[in-house]
């Protein structure tokens, strides 16, 4: 299997950190008061798709990035990762509606995204 291509969205202000460091942290919560840090990824490389990132500038930068063949373990698909752990149907409704509904394209990477794996970010 080829190196994945996926994207990440985040503000431009984190974008020289990411470079140095990778992406390390994100806020995957399985309920309204649980969840576990892992970095979110999405195969739809539209912004505007993205709507957990409407309002207040938050994302305004993308970042492609390609997984390694020998690194895609970690990688989950979302709604893969929501069912083993237990995330009821309701606030799976509740994080999709959030999210711009799109939650089939949403990725969950149970590591670090290493700064080697980002081919490019761009301002959206």
């Amino acid at each position: 299997m080829p190196s994945r291509r996926l994207y990440h969205f985040t503000h431009p202000e984190r974008i020289e950190d990411i470079i140095a460091e990778g992406l390390i942290y994100g806020d995957v919560p399985t309920s309204p008061s649980g969840g576990f840090n892992a970095v979110w990824l999405t195969s739809d490389r539209n912004p505007i798709s993205q709507g957990w990132t409407q309002g207040g500038g938050k994302a305004k930068a993308r970042l492609t990035i390609d997984i390694p063949e020998e690194e895609q373990e970690p990688l989950r698909r979302w709604l893969d990762l929501a069912k083993e752990a237990g995330v009821e149907k309701w606030w799976l409704e509740i994080l999709n509606a959030t999210g711009g509904g799109g939650q089939r394209r949403w990725y969950v990477y149970l590591g670090i995204i290493e700064p080697e794996w980002i081919s490019r970010w761009e301002l959206v």
